[in-house]
């Protein structure tokens, strides 16, 4: 990326010092060149990597001035005209952001502003980041090429797929969709369930709402006959059944009440019932479609499985075909790498990157060692190699790393003396170049280790003791740098 807007700044602080001589925008990590010039990080390396090489575009257009084509390893970070930069007051000039600052928070603020615009993963368009979600949402958004909902997303089947892979999606989760349609049948089942429930209890009260009604009937035809009676009466025997109408009137009051509330929840479960026996009509014919997709997909699935065996065969006849080509390809890789990586003066310098990963596998115990690349004593000498124990070997067993020396079987090993007897000297070079840690021996020519080899390889000898783990975080020295380690085996040729 070039420098930052201009506007950024102030008028009065877009000083000349602060633009980048070759995109005329506010310097982004600045570098100066022996011209005296500033630039970009990105601007330089961007029209390196494109023309191999880079020229100062003011230096260029002087003709008295020579070397404005310059080397970009000998360009210097400009922290001086940092320094000057750092505290100049500074705003955002994405619309609708109001952030102000000063320049060195300008940065973090980008990485963090809802306004910025983003390109979209899928359509590559400018989106807002504030936006993107939205833009990419999967059911509502607008991304021309979004991930698409699966069709059987409304009863569970919630995987995003890619425009154009539906029909792939389909066919690879057949059982999956299988499932959730039996799950939707199992639900519709249940809710049938609840719904007979409820018309067996809709049953029971509009039973206990018609006795009722046959009481109160009862009650009212003994009380017109008890009103006929009265008339008939004397006033004490009048005023007695009174008394006793007064009663009956109460008990029928009550019995109307209850039977208003029997009535008013009758009417409910009449409304409960009629909704549900809507729903179950709709239920049942989805119920009835979903069967039949059901089976119309167990038949699809019959037809791609079929093909999916037809195509498997097939595929494993190519991966058979292909690994073993693959084996081949990488043996003659491994070949061509061994010898062009090789050595012939009896000196190998190891770089072991990934340091730290490499060596959590050897504490885990995934990767115990590593065996480094070949090398000869001379062009037609001794093949060797070296071998080391990351988290240690035997007695230096997680407390040192162990590194061995190892004699292998080559194609010159019948014009040569043997036992193998050149003095081997390890080194575990410092980065820092203030105490590289070495230790060397002398073979033993009653070992085995050091006999003219009938394998591949003999037995690795060497020191198991060779680095205390605890130098390797010891910042005082720099054994491990930028996750990268340098070991070198020298092996005495000055008597073969």
């Amino acid at each position: 990326m070039p420098g930052y807007n201009t506007a950024i700044l102030d008028e009065a602080d877009r000083d000349e010092k602060f633009l980048c001589t070759s995109c005329r925008l506010i310097l982004k990590d600045p570098l100066q060149s022996f011209c005296g010039h500033r630039f970009c990080r990105s601007c330089v390396h961007g029209l390196s990597r494109l023309l191999g090489r880079y020229e100062c575009p003011t230096c260029s257009r002087d003709d008295s001035t020579e070397g404005s084509v310059f080397d970009i390893d000998k360009l210097f970070p400009d922290r001086a005209i940092y320094r000057e930069m750092k505290d100049l007051r500074t705003r955002c000039t994405n619309r609708g952001c109001e952030w102000q600052g000063i320049f060195r928070q300008y940065e973090a603020h980008l990485e963090s502003c809802w306004q910025v615009e983003v390109d979209c993963t899928y359509c590559g368009n400018k989106v807002i980041r504030e936006k993107m979600q939205e833009h990419t949402d999967l059911l509502n958004g607008d991304c021309p090429n979004k991930m698409q909902p699966c069709k059987f997303y409304d009863i569970g089947c919630k995987t995003p797929i890619e425009k154009g892979q539906e029909a792939e999606h389909s066919a690879l989760a057949v059982q999956d969709h299988m499932r959730l349609l039996l799950q939707g049948v199992n639900r519709l089942k249940q809710f049938r369930e609840t719904l007979e429930e409820n018309g067996q209890e809709y049953r029971r009260l509009t039973v206990t709402i018609e006795d009722h009604c046959g009481i109160l009937h009862n009650l009212q035809i003994d009380i017109n006959r008890l009103e006929n009676d009265l008339k008939n009466l004397p006033s004490l025997a009048r005023s007695e059944v009174t008394g006793g109408i007064q009663s009956l009137t109460q008990m029928m009051e009550k019995l109307g009440k209850t039977t208003n509330e029997m009535e008013k929840k009758n009417g409910a479960l009449e409304t409960k019932v009629s909704t549900y026996e809507g729903i179950i009509a709709v239920l049942n014919g989805e119920v009835e479609r979903n069967a039949d997709m059901v089976q119309k997909m167990k038949r699809e699935e019959k037809k791609l499985q079929d093909t999916l065996s037809a195509v498997e065969k097939k595929t494993k006849a190519q991966d058979r075909i292909i690994a073993l080509k693959d084996v081949t390809l990488a043996e003659q890789d491994l070949r061509i790498q061994s010898l062009e990586m090789a050595s012939y003066d009896g000196i190998l310098t190891w770089k072991i990157s990934e340091f730290g990963r490499k060596r959590r596998d050897a504490i885990s115990g995934r990767t115990l060692s590593l065996y480094s690349p070949y090398f000869f004593s001379s062009q037609f000498g001794y093949k060797m190699c070296a071998r080391i124990y990351l988290n240690g070997d035997g007695m230096g067993k997680g407390n040192h790393v162990s590194l061995f020396f190892v004699v292998m079987k080559g194609e010159n090993d019948a014009i040569l003396r043997w036992p193998f007897q050149q003095k081997v000297t390890f080194m575990w070079i410092d980065q820092s170049n203030r105490e590289h840690m070495i230790d060397a021996f002398r073979p033993d020519p009653n070992s085995s280790s050091f006999k003219r080899p009938t394998g591949d390889m003999n037995i690795a000898s060497g020191c198991p003791l060779f680095m205390p783990l605890t130098m390797l975080d010891d910042g005082k020295h720099a054994y491990v740098k930028d996750d990268t380690a340098f070991l070198r085996i020298t092996i005495d040729t000055s008597d073969i």
